[in-house]
C-alpha cells in the first residue's frame, strides 16, 4: 500500500515487504511485483513474468527450457519451476532382475540340450559298433533344439564318421556318411533311416597291403579311373594298368588289364584280387568305385535301412 491513498500503485514497483518473509531472511524474500531486471519492463510483463533482483527468479519465473527439475540434487528448490519427477527405480530394478533370470534359464536350457545330444550320440555310436562295425564311430546329430527332436523320435540329419577302420588285411582310411530322416524306435534302442549316403577311402598303400602284393609293386593314380602299378623286378622295371570295380555289395575287385611285356600270370596277386569291406553303418552297401589322387574312393549308400535292435 502507498502512504498516499490518492497515489496509484505503479505496476512493476515493489510493494511493502511481508513481515513474515523478513523473519526468514533477506534471501528468501519474494517480490510479487519485482521488476524484470530490464528497463521499461514490468515484473508481470514480458516473456515468463520476469526476474527478481540478484538474478533470482520469482514465483512467475520462466521454466528451464531444458525441462530440468526445479529441485537440486540435495532435494532443495532451486527456483526453476515445478516439483521434481520421481524415477521408477524399483520397477527398473525388477525388470533387470527378471532379465537376468531369463538369460540364466536360457543358458541352462541350452546346456541341458547339448548334454542330452552328446549322450544320444554316444549311444547311437555304441549301437552301430554292436551291429558289427569294427570301431565305435563318431556320431553327430544335427539340428537345435535336440530335445524336441528326441521327443518326436525324429532326427532330420545325422552324420557318421570313422578313421583307420580295420577289417582283416584292409585298412579304410576314412568313412563319412550322412543320414536323412532318422526315426527312433519306440524303445529308443534303434532307428530306421530314410536315406544315407557316404564314402569310404582306401589309400594306395592300404590297397597294396590288403592285396598282399609284396615289395617291388607301388600303386598310384593312372588316370582314366585306373590304377598304375609300378613294378620293379630288380633287373627290370615296367608299369602295368589295373581297374578297380564293384564286385558286389560288400567287395571291390582289382584286376590287371595291361601288363606290358610281362605275362599277367607273373604278377601274382596283382593279376586279380578282391577286397571285402566291413559291415558298414546303417546297412550301407557299395554303389560305385573310383580312383583319385588319394586312393580308391568307394561310394556307399542305403535306403530305408536300420541299425540297433
Amino acid at each position: 500500500m502507498s502512504d498516499d491513498p490518492t497515489r496509484p500503485i505503479r505496476p512493476g514497483w515493489p510493494s511493502q515487504p511481508d513481515p513474515r518473509n523478513a523473519q526468514r531472511g533477506q534471501e528468501t524474500q519474494r517480490d510479487w511485483g519485482a521488476p524484470s531486471g530490464q528497463p521499461g519492463q514490468s515484473g508481470w510483463g514480458g516473456q515468463g513474468y520476469g526476474q527478481g533482483q540478484s538474478g533470482q527468479r520469482d514465483w512467475g519465473a520462466q521454466r528451464d527450457p531444458r525441462g530440468q527439475s526445479d529441485w537440486n540434487h540435495a532435494g532443495h528448490w532451486d527456483g526453476r519451476g515445478g516439483p521434481p519427477a520421481t524415477k521408477p527405480r524399483r520397477r527398473h530394478r525388477g525388470l533387470k532382475i527378471t532379465g537376468i533370470v531369463v538369460v540364466v534359464l536360457l543358458l541352462l536350457a541350452v546346456v541341458a540340450d547339448r548334454v542330452a545330444a552328446k549322450l544320444a550320440e554316444s549311444e547311437a555310436a555304441s549301437q552301430i559298433k554292436s551291429a558289427g562295425f569294427p570301431v565305435k564311430p563318431k556320431v553327430s546329430i544335427e539340428g537345435f533344439p535336440f530335445l524336441t527332436q528326441l521327443a518326436a523320435r525324429d532326427f532330420r540329419k545325422v552324420d557318421i564318421s570313422a578313421s583307420n577302420v580295420k577289417e582283416g588285411p584292409l585298412t579304410i582310411a576314412s568313412i563319412n556318411a550322412t543320414g536323412q530322416g532318422v526315426h527312433l524306435t519306440s524303445s529308443f534302442n534303434g532307428a530306421t533311416v530314410d536315406q544315407i549316403n557316404g564314402t569310404a577311402l582306401v589309400t594306395f598303400a592300404g590297397l597294396d597291403s590288403a592285396g598282399g602284393l609284396g615289395e617291388g609293386i607301388t600303386l598310384s593314380d593312372g588316370g582314366n579311373n585306373e590304377l598304375k602299378a609300378s613294378i620293379n623286378l630288380g633287373f627290370t622295371s615296367f608299369d602295368a594298368k589295373a581297374q578297380v570295380t564293384r564286385a558286389n555289395s560288400h567287395q571291390i575287385e582289382v584286376k590287371v588289364v595291361d601288363a606290358g611285356p610281362i605275362p599277367q600270370s607273373a604278377l601274382g596277386n596283382l593279376t586279380d584280387f578282391k577286397i571285402s569291406l566291413p559291415s558298414l553303418p546303417a546297412g550301407m552297401t557299395i554303389q560305385n568305385v573310383s580312383v583319385t589322387g588319394q586312393g580308391v574312393l568307394i561310394s556307399i549308400s542305403g535306403s530305408h535301412t536300420s541299425f540297433g535292435s
